[in-house]
């Protein structure tokens, strides 16, 4: 009965439907154990009354069909429907209400770009750098605590070696964040590359949007195209990608470069990272942690 029904809803609605166990799990005949399933189909509604009339058409021939069906599965319980009107939102504009401004980093905070900016003292602004930013399609608006972790490394970093790290890349910038970061942190020239179009046009935008495009340049550019060497790379990927990425990345790297990874989950992730680039002969330094999720820093060896 249910692959029945499931082949009419599809005609019916024109578009896939979702088969779930229902509530009402079991029947209360002992002897016959029965799975009762529920299937939710959606059809489209148009604003005028000619569309409206169209799906009452349908649910009148669902109905029908129903019936008939029950007819020809005597000895199962009838199928019941009911039907439910839902309003289409616009998702894009409500999840922006998730997005606030917050502290990311002791001195960087996050402003998505829809939210106005709350005066900042002279000494305020001295203290605490501000990104504002839409990630748009891309990944990055610095909830997610691998982004937090990799900012904290890159912050610290930065801090440290005033002046000594002149050129980083960033390796899947999505939004922009981390290189944008770098970019506030001190940095003087950042390359930022991405393999998604749409990350690729999100981060542009948001480093002119900071005023940031005389430091970062954004490229949809292959890494293995690339042949100049870093100071500082960052790398806020996955744990596969950047298993497979080692050679190449840290073929980029110029004696003493740092590297920072990110996107690692703590545990088996974190030991195989370790291991995999100690092997390229990297130098482990540290790592932060928060949740689940780890960043490694690394440093190369001054070749001799």
């Amino acid at each position: 009965m249910t692959e029945a029904v499931a082949a009419y809803l599809v005609d019916l609605s024109g578009s896939g439907i979702e088969i779930s166990p229902s509530e009402e799990n079991r029947s209360n005949d002992k002897d016959n154990d029965i799975t009762f399933e529920k299937i939710t189909a959606y059809i489209s509604t148009g604003p005028t009354e000619y569309d409206k009339k169209a799906v009452s058409n349908k649910i009148n021939e669902l109905r029908q069909f129903l019936a008939n069906l029950s007819l020809i599965f005597a000895g199962c319980s009838s199928p019941s429907f009911n039907t439910e009107i839902i309003i289409e939102e616009d998702w894009g504009k409500i999840w922006k209400s998730f997005f606030t401004s917050f502290q990311i980093t002791p001195k960087l905070t996050i402003k998505p770009s829809w939210e106005e900016a709350k005066g900042q003292s002279q000494e305020d602004r001295r203290e605490n750098i501000v990104i504002e930013m839409d990630p748009g399609l891309a990944f990055g608006t610095g909830h997610h605590a691998s982004t937090q972790l990799a900012l904290l490394l890159l912050e610290q970093l930065l801090q440290n070696n005033k002046g000594k790290l002149i050129n980083i890349l960033d390796v899947g910038t999505g939004s922009g964040i981390l290189a944008m970061g770098c970019a506030l942190f001190g940095a003087k020239n950042v390359l930022a590359i991405d393999n998604d179009p749409d990350a690729v046009e999100t981060a542009k935008g948001n480093i002119i949007r900071n005023r940031l495009e005389h430091i970062v340049t954004v490229s949809g550019q292959d890494v293995a195209l690339i042949r100049s060497s870093f100071d500082l790379l960052v790398a806020n990927i996955t744990h596969d990608t950047l298993a497979e990425m080692a050679k190449l990345l840290t073929g980029l790297l110029a004696p003493t470069a740092y590297l920072v990874l990110s996107g690692i989950l703590k545990g088996d992730q974190e030991n195989s990272i370790r291991e995999i680039y100690t092997k390229q002969g990297l130098n482990y330094i540290k790592n932060v942690a928060k949740d689940e999720w780890t960043a490694l820093q690394f440093q190369k060896n001054q070749i001799r």
